[in-house]
């Protein structure tokens, strides 16, 4: 294998496989085997396995026509198509929202028959029965398991209750997220100890999803004990940000921003951020202004800049207007961050304040994330602080630079290293500022 292959070119070639080599998640000899799949919040874990990996064929509405998720060429090389031919079931359960292993439990099975049949009916027949009855039902006995059926096969057609089961029998694979969203109702033995008995008892198998440092406190130590007994192999998934925005930038909506397609990359390369939700907010914000006003190179750096800053720190910059002490003034004040933007201690010598202003300090180093808050504090002294803001008011914006570093390293990097507010007209600049912070654009 080339050296130069990336960690998700890898991963996904483990897991598949290809024309010559059955993948992992193929080979009859894992069956009843538990892997995990971990990285870093927001790295793109549950876009992967989805987008990447199960590929299950979905209707989506593009241009106001109904078409095919996947062309079919890429529906057949993913995971749900490959396990479908041999009439086994890839279950994808998110764990958000679960009050109980029976929920858990239910989704399981249920997915499980609609994913090789396909009955809808089904599924809403299933979610009705047990929203219906709630989260205390009775206790769990699994297919093979006990003397007698599932409760499951009380509340179900029975027969498409064992077809379940066949599906997932010897070879079927099921999937579970969003652990850190799952009801604190559900204590983490029992939901490892369902999981546990799924692989063994229908030797499925088993696809753990979360985020690295999903558990705290006791869970962590609980978590830390019941995966040595559960888990058989770890994956750790870490794409570059080129891999993840590619992998986001493949839904073919994207395709029209492919004249910005460099652009927006390089924009969110200089934030440093890895996160598959925000790049989508970003195409998404990109995608909406191109249909409803014109879109070049600056703007492209604005929307992109902003509303990474708007979801990672719930700030919207304003255009700054120059004070008679010659201070960085913006028009909205939120304390505490709005109000040291207001003291940012920039030196424009006659520059005035300009994006030219700020290259110049920026060029001359003016600026150091470390040195930032001592520059600011000074800015807070009594001789100069006092102009602006109360003895309180000092007292507050001081004791907040000393507890928030990363706020602090926030406002370095957004409004500092990667300032954006001059790349565009005024008038353009609060017109992307109002779109980015209200969601509107008329």
């Amino acid at each position: 294998m080339a050296s130069n292959t990336t960690n998700t070119e890898k991963l996904k070639l483990y897991l598949l496989g290809d024309e010559v080599k059955k993948g992992f998640l193929l080979e009859e000899d894992n069956n009843g085997k538990t892997i995990m799949l971990s990285g870093d919040w927001g790295a793109g874990k549950t876009h992967f396995w989805k987008e990447e990996i199960e590929r299950e064929q979905q209707e989506i509405e593009l241009d106001g026509q109904k078409k095919n998720k996947y062309s079919n060429e890429e529906y057949q090389k993913g995971l749900h198509s490959k396990l479908k031919q041999k009439n086994k079931a890839c279950v994808y359960v998110s764990l958000y929202g679960k009050t109980s292993i029976e929920s858990i439990e239910l989704d399981v099975y249920m997915k499980a028959y609609q994913n090789i049949v396909g009955d809808a009916g089904y599924a809403s027949k299933t979610v009705s029965v047990f929203t219906n009855l709630g989260k205390n039902l009775g206790n769990i006995a699994h297919k093979g398991v006990g003397d007698g059926v599932s409760w499951i096969e009380n509340l179900l057609d029975k027969k498409k209750f064992d077809k379940a089961g066949e599906y997932l029998t010897d070879g079927g694979v099921i999937c579970f997220d969003d652990f850190e969203r799952k009801s604190k109702d559900i204590d983490l033995n029992d939901l490892f100890g369902f999981i546990s008995q799924l692989a063994i008892e229908y030797k499925s198998k088993i696809v753990i999803i979360l985020n690295s440092d999903v558990f705290k406190g006791k869970e962590a130590e609980v978590f830390k004990q019941v995966k040595e007994k559960t888990v058989n192999k770890y994956f750790y998934f870490k794409p570059s940000i080129e891999e993840l925005f590619n992998s986001i930038y493949s839904d073919e909506k994207y395709s029209q921003l492919d004249e910005y397609k460099d652009d927006i990359l390089k924009s969110i390369e200089d934030t440093e951020e890895l996160n598959a939700r925000i790049y989508i907010q970003v195409l998404d914000n990109c995608l909406e202004w191109k249909d409803k006003r014109d879109l070049d190179k600056n703007v492209i750096r604005v929307l992109v800049l902003g509303t990474i800053n708007f979801v990672l720190n719930h700030i919207v910059l304003s255009l700054p207007i120059l004070s008679e002490n010659h201070y960085f003034l913006y028009k909205k004040f939120t304390l505490p961050y709005q109000q040291l933007l207001s003291i940012f201690p920039f030196d424009y010598n006659n520059t005035g304040i300009s994006k030219e202003g700020i290259k110049k300090s920026m060029n001359e180093d003016y600026y150091t994330q470390s040195s930032l808050s001592d520059k600011i504090k000074v800015k807070l002294s009594p001789k100069t602080g006092s102009e602006i803001f109360s003895d309180s008011q000092q007292a507050f914006i001081l004791d907040w630079l000393n507890t928030n570093e990363h706020s602090l390293e926030e406002l370095w990097k957004y409004g500092y290293k990667l300032c954006y507010v001059f790349d565009v007209e005024k008038e353009v600049y609060k017109e992307i500022a109002e779109f980015i912070e209200s969601g509107i654009l008329l």
